[in-house]
């Protein structure tokens, strides 16, 4: 027998009826739940807002310390790269000088040449992440991060080791 088509108006069955009714019994709503842990990252953040706020102005003026080395460093290291770059040839042609000098001043001539790549990354780096700080701009200072890194490691390689090793 063939089946008869449904009509427009015909209703699934109530079982399926999404209920209109309210619901019973207690629950959290979700609202609740996300305005009460919006609340405390809050309460967090208030009870270490003065702990948050030294740490970025210690950051600033850490920065601006460094900036302040760096210009200073490099006035001395520029004076002693330009004497040795014209020494250091004229030294290594004189029989007279001993070979520890000559060790020695080439030894002084590759840092200083090391000390302005460092001070070079440092001039491009530095105003961003001061800026950064100043603004509390996290993505500028999340944008220097890499850079940081390369400065913090081209500064560290020129530290001597603990032994007393030269590199």
């Amino acid at each position: 027998m063939p089946t008869q088509p449904k009509s427009a108006s015909a209703r699934p069955p109530a079982s399926r009826v999404p209920s209109t009714r309210a619901a019973t019994g207690k629950y959290v709503h979700f609202s609740d739940k996300m305005t009460e842990s919006l609340m405390n990252i809050n309460r967090v953040i208030q009870d270490n807002k003065s702990t948050l706020d030294s740490i970025q102005d210690m950051a600033i003026e850490l920065t601006r310390a460094i900036r302040s080395l760096q210009a200073v460093v490099m006035k001395y290291v520029s004076m002693a790269d330009n004497i040795l770059e014209t020494i250091v040839p004229i030294m290594e042609n004189l029989p007279i000088v001993p070979k520890k000098i000559k060790e020695f001043a080439a030894d002084a001539r590759d840092l200083a040449k090391k000390i302005n790549t460092a001070s070079a990354l440092a001039e491009k780096v530095l105003p961003g992440v001061e800026a950064g700080l100043t603004s509390a701009d996290m993505s500028k200072l999340q944008a220097s991060t890499g850079e940081v890194s390369r400065l913090t490691s081209a500064l560290q390689a020129m530290v001597p080791a603990a032994t007393g090793a030269r590199k």
